[in-house]
């Protein structure tokens, strides 16, 4: 038979947490005496939740729910974005010069304004050459089909054409020797805008024939014989060479 010594022993810490839980209510303002349960009924409530806190099994399959948000997905500004169709305007331009297979990466190009990639692409490809106007003369109309597009920051169109030049000019600084600067010096000769001899050397006066030109078309004044520049003089050359031929016959 139990003892009620030792019944008295076990019941001492359950009264013990029973009196701390009443003082920390009671220091949260907690009113047992507007309440109509009795306080015993609270604290054995409270005892009944702490057993529940410590007996319970974080583990058990009760407690093991899906975390769903840790699994969501995340979505990437444009990663699902459908990328548009090519306009029939630049699917007609590029087919006019056989280049139909760049139409994804041209287009990209004109979307996104970077030009360096497809260009360097296409040439080494072909060998034609993208040329970028801001102006195009009705005699480059004539012989060249043109794509215009808008491209400045107020809606301003840029218009594009190909060409396919017999080199590149890779190399032009002072003192530099080479055919592809006496073909420059001669076709600059041929419009009356360079007068030295033709020497294939890079001086003073070959530099100032080249920016006289671009004022003279509206180029940005560089200096340097850009693809658009070199591609205006030769077509100014074949015009009058041409113009020249006509008035023969």
């Amino acid at each position: 038979m139990i003892s009620s010594k030792y019944i008295a022993n076990r019941k001492w810490p359950t009264l013990t947490l029973a009196a701390i839980l009443v003082l920390l209510l009671s220091a949260l303002g907690f009113d047992f005496s507007l309440s109509t349960v009795p306080s015993s009924a609270h604290i054995s409530r409270l005892i009944n939740q702490v057993s529940a806190t410590k007996n319970s099994d974080p583990f058990g399959p009760d407690n093991l729910q899906p975390n769903t948000a840790s699994h969501t997905p995340l979505f990437f500004a444009g990663h699902d974005e459908e990328k548009p169709l090519v306009p029939l305007a630049v699917v007609e331009f590029l087919k006019t010069y056989s280049l139909s297979k760049f139409e994804n990466a041209f287009f990209d190009a004109l979307r996104f304004r970077q030009f360096k990639r497809v260009t360097e692409e296409i040439y080494r490809s072909t060998g034609y050459e993208l040329i970028r106007l801001d102006h195009v003369p009705g005699f480059v109309r004539k012989t060249h089909v043109v794509l215009s597009h808008p491209l400045g920051a107020e809606g301003q169109d840029a218009h594009f054409l190909f060409w396919r030049p017999l080199f590149r000019m890779n190399k032009f600084y002072y003192t530099y020797k080479g055919h592809d600067i006496f073909f420059l010096q001669k076709k600059l000769a041929a419009l009356e805008l360079y007068d030295r001899v033709l020497d294939g050397v890079v001086g003073p006066e070959l530099l100032y024939a080249v920016v006289q030109f671009q004022k003279q078309m509206s180029l940005q004044l560089t200096g340097y014989p850009d693809p658009s520049t070199l591609f205006l003089i030769c077509q100014l050359v074949d015009k009058s060479e041409n113009s020249l031929i006509d008035e023969t016959l």
